[in-house]
């Protein structure tokens, strides 16, 4: 860890504007969330002014108000509402919500954004990330074009708190006012060692299975898949994503292990291989030791979102190479007749992905193969189509 001073000590909340979205810089171990609910909200000066803190998952919802002291209190919108007032100051009132339903609520009553002194948006960019996937009718949008009329509203005073601001200004349709502060002495977690990859199974392959570690991969079929493999290496796994996602349910065991970490902040000792998704990519926190973090995403804002979800210096960071776009393809594959499962299943494995998270199918990965000097020859059994991989060395 370097610097000795959290966000809360360097930063004036007086210098905070209307009019224009201030943004802080907030990376992992500065005191992002103290300084949010504790310092922002705790300078409010009686109960008739409010606060409210945005957060893009309910993971990071839940274990805020599971860890932060925080005691229920009614507001006077509770019909509009099904979440409760919190409190962290005796006389401050503040709410914590996702940027979903803070959305739902703007679909009811356009002008609830008015409500507030104070609006806290925690990782504004996951807000644009979730707009992209947010179906009919589009309740992040909803919620993205609230906080953009609360910056021009002449009252509220709007902060984003991001490890990763920069999208922000891409995104976000209002003036910006960067809140200076001396971060040189801001305190921060860091990374001993980054590590690039190119092919993730082969990587674990090689792994202590003594050792404990993350992976981020956003879907959850490629969840599921890495899990059933990396426990055949001898590792002890369990993968957590969203309690909401109605078609893939967690079990028990997953859901114990999803409320130790929003507890207590700590994996369970029999696990050593935790996976998630983008439903913890941000927020969520795990303070208990971890060696290494594996991200399964060229991005780097998810990158350092990830990275971020340990609360300690960390040993090893391994990210997908970005120097070459050069494919790998396992020996099994090779020089033999490939039908459509087995070209799903080594698209599955290659696990290339667009900017937004979506896998490549076999047509893509195809092309880009033969761009990594693969030659594909095409045939046809029994009306069955099929591809033979042949390496550029053959």
């Amino acid at each position: 860890m370097r610097g000795t001073k959290y966000l809360s000590e360097l930063v004036n909340t007086e210098m905070f504007q209307t009019d224009k979205l201030n943004v802080i810089k907030a990376p992992t171990g500065s005191g992002k969330t103290y300084f949010a609910l504790k310092t922002i909200a705790g300078s409010l000066p009686d109960a008739t002014h409010k606060s409210v803190y945005l957060i893009d998952t309910v993971n990071g919802q839940q274990q805020i108000l599971k860890n932060y002291g925080a005691q229920a209190i009614y507001g006077d919108w509770e019909e509009e509402v099904d979440e409760k007032w919190i409190s962290f100051e005796d006389n401050s009132q503040i709410v914590v919500i996702t940027y979903a339903k803070f959305g739902v609520i703007l679909g009811k009553n356009p002008d609830f954004h008015q409500r507030f002194d104070y609006i806290i948006c925690d990782e504004l960019p996951s807000l644009f990330k979730f707009e992209y996937y947010s179906p009919k009718p589009n309740i992040h949008s909803s919620a993205h074009d609230g906080i953009e009329r609360a910056v021009r509203n002449g009252r509220t005073k709007v902060i984003a708190l991001s490890a990763t601001p920069e999208s922000i200004k891409k995104r976000f349709k209002a003036p910006f006012y960067e809140v200076p502060f001396d971060d040189k002495d801001l305190i921060q977690y860091e990374t001993k060692e980054i590590i690039l990859y190119t092919n993730l199974y082969y990587l674990m392959s090689t792994f202590d299975t003594s050792e404990t570690g993350i992976c981020y991969t956003s879907h959850i079929t490629d969840m599921k898949q890495f899990e059933s493999e990396v426990r055949k290496m001898g590792l002890n796994p369990i993968s957590i994503w969203s309690i909401r996602n109605t078609e893939n349910p967690m079990t028990q065991e997953q859901l114990d292990v999803r409320r130790e970490i929003l507890d207590n902040f700590t994996l369970p000792e029999k696990y050593n291989f935790l996976i998630i998704n983008a439903s913890s990519e941000t927020s969520l926190k795990i303070k208990s030791h971890v060696d290494y973090v594996i991200v399964n995403s060229k991005t780097e804002e998810t990158q350092i979102q990830v990275r971020g979800r340990v609360n300690n210096d960390l040993s090893r960071l391994y990210l997908p190479s970005t120097e070459t776009d050069e494919l790998v393809v396992p020996e099994e594959f090779l020089a033999r007749r490939l039908f459509t499962e087995d070209k799903n299943k080594l698209c599955d494995i290659l696990n290339q992905r667009n900017e937004y998270g979506r896998r490549y199918s076999w047509p893509s990965i195809r092309e880009r193969l033969i761009e990594s000097g693969y030659s594909i020859v095409d045939g046809r059994s029994h009306n069955l189509r099929y591809a033979t991989i042949f390496s550029p060395a053959e």
